[in-house]
């Protein structure tokens, strides 16, 4: 069976790379170090937006997340170096114990020279030899197990290395990852922090107390144009409007001012200011119409209600005579005393007649 190989130089080589790397990532973390102590002086100054705090805290998670990552490869790679120890040890043993084998082979295949041998008795001989060594097809059985057992050990320890390659190469590719993150993270923040940085030049050349005098001067000759303008103006129109009363006299000059006067900011206020107390009258009136009409509908039903009274008093009238005379023929005394009583209900119904009609309007 053959051994199996030892660190070559392909490892030697990937310890340099590692090397390498942890060299990129500490000059990494030193930029990024830089640029936290860029920002931390950038926000005592009181210059930033939100937006750089939480990219300042994405940076945080990434730095915290890569220094686990380099914890578990730091792990994994102790336990892959004591794994290659054991691994090495255990092919020694294992030479070792083929180098004892192949020797034992060799001493039960050789023939013995009978002439060499001392002349012994057979018993004395088998009991001589027999205490001392034990079988030989038994002592083959007892290597080939411990063999078969070294075997099996070196197997499960190399799937064990295995394993531990795989992690530590997705561990790398994590790592890798998270370093392209950082970095794109780095990128991204960098140029905030230029277009921040150029915001800020701008706005300081903008407030410079040179710049914003020259503006305040500007704007001062300015406002002395238009005010010489506005001068002029006005004296062009003064000489015009005395050119034309000159021209047409006092009537024309009343005239011109009048019509002046109807095109002015004043005259459309007073148009407005008429045409809202129109709409408020029109809209009294309306309101005066519709009282008109609801009295109206109201005089209607009491005169209604009055015709209904009337007729119904003249029905009373009616009875009240009728049950009179009829009392009278019977000759009945006391039908006298109750003639009055329906007389006086109808004194009592028409006062009401005269209140009803005073509420009728004229």
């Amino acid at each position: 069976m053959a051994s199996l190989p030892g660190p070559s130089g392909t490892e030697s080589a990937g310890a340099m790379g590692r090397a390498d790397e942890a060299r990129g990532q500490a000059e990494s973390s030193q930029k990024i170090e830089d640029l936290m102590e860029m920002v931390k002086k950038l926000q005592k100054a009181g210059s930033l937006e939100p937006r750089v705090e939480v990219l300042i805290n994405r940076i945080n998670e990434v730095q915290q997340a890569k220094k686990k990552a380099s914890e578990e490869l730091g792990e994994a790679r102790t336990v892959w170096e004591a794994l290659q120890k054991e691994l090495d040890s255990l092919n020694g043993e294992k030479v070792h114990l083929k180098e004892i084998l192949s020797k034992k082979q060799a001493v039960h295949r050789t023939p013995r020279d009978p002439a060499h041998l001392p002349l012994r008795k057979p018993c004395a001989l088998m009991g001589s030899v027999a205490p001392s060594l034990p079988p030989p097809a038994e002592t083959l059985r007892t290597l080939r197990l411990h063999c078969q057992e070294k075997e099996a050990e070196a197997q499960r320890k190399q799937t064990m290395l295995q394993e531990c390659k795989d992690r530590i190469s997705a561990l790398n590719s994590q790592i890798e990852e998270e370093k392209n993150k950082q970095r794109q993270l780095r990128l991204d923040f960098e140029e905030q922090l230029e277009d921040l940085m150029g915001q800020h030049k701008d706005l300081w050349e903008f407030h410079k107390p040179e710049r914003l005098a020259l503006e305040i001067g500007a704007l001062d000759s300015s406002k002395e144009q238009l005010l010489k303008e506005e001068k002029l103006v006005e004296a062009k129109l003064e000489d015009v409007k005395h050119r034309l009363c000159s021209q047409f006299g006092a009537t024309g000059c009343s005239a011109i001012t009048e019509g002046l006067f109807l095109r002015s900011q004043e005259a459309a206020t007073v148009v407005h200011l008429f045409e809202e107390e129109n709409r408020k009258a029109q809209e009294l009136l309306e309101a005066a119409a519709q009282r008109q009409e609801q009295l109206q509908q109201k005089c209607q039903q009491l005169q209604q209600k009055r015709q209904r009274l009337k007729e119904e008093l003249e029905k009373l009238e009616v009875q009240v005579p009728a049950q009179g005379q009829s009392k009278q023929e019977e000759g009945t005394g006391p039908g006298e005393a109750a003639n009055p009583k329906p007389l006086g209900v109808s004194e009592e119904k028409d006062p009401e007649l005269p209140t009803k009609q005073g509420l009728m309007p004229s």
